[in-house]
């Protein structure tokens, strides 16, 4: 933690940050943001919205009443949030910034996973207050009871962030995040499994947006393996079946080529492929996390490759019979 020291008979605007040599005159812009971004959390309308903002704030007329809010109260406070750099609008909701993450993470969970557990804070004060307990008995306990306040807040970050280097593990994570979407699928891939698949097609015909970028490869070499596609009648029907495994579905299927594979559920959960340069088409690892901002980024570069894309599948070689 930094230190401030005031020297006797020396202004306090010129208190060295000793850490850094910053004047805290010099610092007087940081205060004034740490004083504004508190006093609106203190607020408990601000902080009702903020804590909402996590998952996303439809930005909708009833809003405010849906949250227990006047517009008075839900306009006034959310354009604080989104001037402090807290919130700010993607398409029609408001979330958390990448900033506000990071406050809402380490300290508004922290503050509240502490108060949780503010207990055994007391018994460690009451402790160092008794002659009894020296400071090695009191250390003891500390090493005990930090993981124990801090369990929540860890158990959360681990749910948030996974890699797998196991192409089993990666369907199974794929699957879990899939079964739980509630609005939106995103899935650009260059491999076929049909686990996802079937999961996939269960959640479009619920109604879950899916939107699928297949790679171009992977398409024309499933059509070199297939043998059956012959010039006939039915021949439309099969190149459809063939490229497009999801056909007949409402999930919508696009071509290009594909860098690797990605996938984005409702805005928020985000699977990354990450490829081995020297062996491109083996499956090398994989990342999960939960993240809006990132999220965003991969919605982003999403929509790029799908406006490149082709609505028909490549141009294949068939058989005539």
């Amino acid at each position: 933690m930094k230190t401030i020291t005031v020297k006797n008979n020396i202004d306090p605007n010129t208190a060295i940050d000793e850490s850094s040599g910053l004047t805290l005159k010099d610092n007087s812009k940081l205060l004034v943001q740490l004083t504004e971004i508190l006093s609106v959390l203190s607020k408990n309308d601000a902080l009702t919205i903020f804590l909402i903002a996590e998952e996303g704030i439809r930005s909708e007329l009833d809003t405010p009443t849906k949250i227990g809010l006047t517009k008075k109260q839900y306009y006034t406070r959310l354009k604080q949030l989104v001037d402090l750099g807290l919130v700010e609008k993607h398409n029609e909701s408001y979330t958390q910034t990448a900033f506000g993450r990071v406050v809402y993470q380490k300290y508004i969970l922290g503050l509240a996973n502490n108060i949780k557990n503010s207990k055994y804070l007391q018994m460690v004060d009451a402790l160092k207050a008794n002659p009894k307990f020296n400071e090695k008995d009191i250390m003891e306990l500390i090493s005990k009871v930090e993981p124990q306040i801090n369990i929540d807040l860890q158990e959360y970050t681990k749910k948030n962030s996974i890699i797998t280097s196991s192409y089993e593990d990666m369907v199974r994570k794929i699957l879990e995040i899939i079964e739980f979407s509630q609005k939106e699928i995103l899935l650009v891939t260059r491999f076929q499994n049909e686990l996802i698949i079937n999961s996939i097609l269960k959640k479009a015909s619920s109604g879950v947006t899916v939107k699928i970028l297949a790679d171009t490869g992977m398409v024309k070499e499933y059509f070199e393996k297939e043998s059956g596609i012959t010039s006939d009648k039915n021949k439309t029907e099969r190149v459809k079946v063939v490229s497009n495994p999801f056909y007949p579905s409402k999930a919508d299927r696009r071509y290009t080529q594909v860098p690797f594979c990605l996938l984005v559920v409702d805005n928020k959960h985000v699977g990354l492929e990450i490829v081995d340069t020297t062996e491109s088409k083996k499956f090398k690892m994989a990342m999960f996390t939960e993240d809006r901002a990132l999220s965003s980024h991969m919605i982003s570069l999403f929509n790029n490759l799908w406006q490149k894309s082709d609505a028909t599948p490549p141009k294949i070689v068939t058989k005539t019979i």
